[in-house]
């Protein structure tokens, strides 16, 4: 026997915590042993002398694969599987990581069907959809690949929105967690099949959020193995059985784990505790109707009454979070309809939640739709900019006019753009409401016309923007921090 130890390379805390699945083959290709890196970036296990093949599964699907010797007379035998380049940025690797998120796009923030895209924070109070102030923290990181956001928000019912002028209006749902992480990156596609942005967003319980992508991956196999060897089992117990509730989110994921794989001896009556316990998640209500569904077609005693006032209960408290509750929910009203078709209240539900259904993206695994307002959802949704900018907070370039408007920048004035190895060009503010270079050229943000540069004439990588007035960069950073509204 010798030791093999197994290294992982990453660039990021958070890569580090993100579980990694890892298959050991023998010559004959027969799996030898399995096991879940969890929070640790290393393993050792004891082999026999031989040739095997080491596969590791990231939780988004990707895979890496080694073929090493282990040889029992020269003592221990080591591996690296380099994940350092999944992503293009440091602060994107979580998402590379642990959801399915696409390549690098050919396009980026700074090209001009971006110029202007937004994003702003809705929540359910009292009945009524608002919108409040998103609090985005400082570690937020933007750059012209993509955002990677970190986000405070409250246990409630909350949708992120992005819109834009070339970019169509869409709801994100929000976890319920103290903090979230969501990266916006460029989405490659024709516009019409693909939404321009892509946007990804988890809680940073890493073992929950990968089962919950092992779900949405009909990998259930996996997802079993990962919970029995997690903490989330105890977590989600205590949380469901003693009313602690720290961790809704985890909550309702182990809870959709148990009953996607009908373990119902385990799951008890949390999913009746959940409902109960956070009426704004109607999550609890969807799992609790369909643990009482297949229980009942396993003991052939359906309650119909409790089932339907629980599904009609989370129509009434919004929409799921999570896409599987959406899925549940739309089958579980249909199978009312079928039960009684004069029923009423069922058919205006379930017309209601069709409509979610013809304008989610079933392939993320939070609910996420096409739409005006979270209680009109669209197939084909509206462009531009809303008429009550407060709370907004731009993605990442601003246009001219907008900082015209909303800071002391005046026409005339004159921006330099300056780079690190002291390149500078010179930028006057026209009247159009664009910047203007010494050469003629207008453009309507800074970031595009330093993009343009970049192309033509000096190197722009990285650079500082100085204006005589104000602190240009400051203002910006305000923009997109919702701050200026």
């Amino acid at each position: 026997m010798s030791s093999l130890n197994i290294h992982t390379i990453v660039n990021s805390f958070e890569a580090k915590q993100i579980p990694k699945k890892i298959k050991v083959f023998d010559k004959d290709l027969k799996e030898v042993t399995s096991f879940w890196l969890r929070s640790r970036d290393s393993e050792s296990i004891e082999l026999d002398s031989g040739m095997y093949v080491i596969t590791l599964v990231l939780p988004s699907g990707k895979e890496m694969e080694q073929v090493v010797e282990v040889d029992s007379s020269q003592g221990e035998c080591n591996i690296e599987f380099d994940l350092s380049k999944i992503s293009p940025h440091e602060n994107h690797e979580w998402a590379h990581m642990s959801k399915r998120v696409t390549a690098s796009s050919k396009v980026n923030l700074n090209d001009t069907k971006y110029l202007g895209s937004w994003i702003r924070l809705w929540h359910l109070s009292n009945n009524k959809w608002t919108v409040k102030k998103l609090h985005i923290t400082d570690s937020t990181s933007w750059n012209q690949d993509g955002v990677s956001y970190t986000l405070h928000v409250n246990q409630e019912l909350q949708f992120l929105q992005v819109g834009g002028p070339d970019i169509p209006w869409r709801f994100i749902a929000l976890p319920p967690a103290h903090e979230l992480k969501c990266l916006i990156k460029p989405n490659d596609g024709p516009t019409k099949i693909v939404h321009p942005l892509e946007v990804t967003v988890t809680t940073e319980n890493w073992e929950a959020e990968t089962i919950l992508t092992l779900l949405g991956n009909n990998a259930n196999e996996k997802a079993e193995d990962l919970y029995e060897q997690t903490s989330l089992k105890e977590v989600s117990a205590e949380d469901l059985l003693y009313g602690k509730m720290t961790n809704p989110s985890a909550a309702a994921i182990g809870a959709y784990y148990l009953l996607r794989l009908e373990k119902f001896d385990r799951l008890h009556n949390w999913a009746k505790n959940l409902a109960n316990w956070k009426e704004w998640l109607p999550d609890g209500s969807v799992i609790w109707a369909w643990q009482l569904i297949k229980e009942g077609r396993k003991s052939g005693n359906i309650d119909l009454n409790e089932i339907r006032s629980r599904l009609l209960q989370a129509v009434d408290r919004g929409i799921p979070i999570y896409t599987e509750g959406l899925k549940l929910l739309l089958e579980g009203l249909k199978l009312l309809k079928y039960t009684n078709r004069e029923d009423e209240e069922v058919k205006k539900a379930l017309l209601k939640i069709n409509t979610y259904a013809e304008a989610v993206n079933w392939n993320s695994t939070v609910t996420m739709f096409n739409g005006e307002h979270p209680d009109r959802p669209s197939k084909k949704s509206r462009k531009g900019a809303p008429r009550d900018t407060n709370n907004l907070a731009y993605i990442y370039d601003v246009p001219v006019k907008a900082m015209i408007s909303m800071t002391g920048l005046t026409q005339n004035d004159i921006i330099e753009v300056t780079t690190d190895a002291n390149e500078s060009v010179k930028f006057k503010v026209a009247e159009e409401g664009l910047f203007e270079s010494e050469e003629g050229r207008k453009y309507k943000s800074i970031y595009k016309a330093a993009n343009q540069l970049k192309r033509s004439k000096i190197n722009l990588r990285n650079f500082d923007i100085k204006s005589p007035n104000i602190d240009l960069e400051a203002e910006i950073r305000k923009f997109r921090k919702g701050d200026k509204y």
